[in-house]
């Protein structure tokens, strides 16, 4: 299965190393195909640096090792579907550009969305206990 995680998935799975984002990138990590996109990771630094108590060369780390995952360009047209932030767009789009199976996010504006993007959407404690019900 190919994952696209947004932003608020990861700043919460790379700051809170006991919750469920965690839980959930770990096992993806480790069993499905995770792609990312380069709109996500510079956000993701962004806030990182700006909000979190990570030092500075382990957010550079972080970043690298998330690079050796399949990076998808920042999309020319994000207007795939509308949402009401345009960072969303961004985010739906490169996970459909990553030809993703699922899009894992916190966000309610693209989990109402739903299946009407041609991608399965869902928050990360149904994400988990999808995962869960593979074992």
């Amino acid at each position: 299965m190919r994952v696209f995680f947004d932003t608020n998935v990861l700043v919460s799975a790379f700051t809170a190393s006991q919750g469920t984002c965690f839980k959930v990138f770990e096992i993806t990590h480790l069993s499905h195909t995770v792609v990312i996109g380069e709109f996500v990771l510079a956000e993701l630094e962004r806030i990182l640096i700006k909000k979190s108590r990570i030092a500075a060369e382990d957010i550079k780390e972080l970043l690298e090792e998330l690079r050796r995952k399949e990076v998808v360009p920042i999309p020319q047209n994000p207007s795939v579907i509308p949402v009401c932030d345009p960072d969303d767009a961004y985010v739906l789009a490169s996970a459909l550009e990553a030809r993703a199976d699922i899009l894992v996010t916190g966000d309610k504006d693209l989990l109402e969305i739903g299946d009407k993007a041609g991608i399965k959407i869902v928050d990360p404690r149904t994400f988990l206990e999808m995962l869960e019900r593979e074992k």
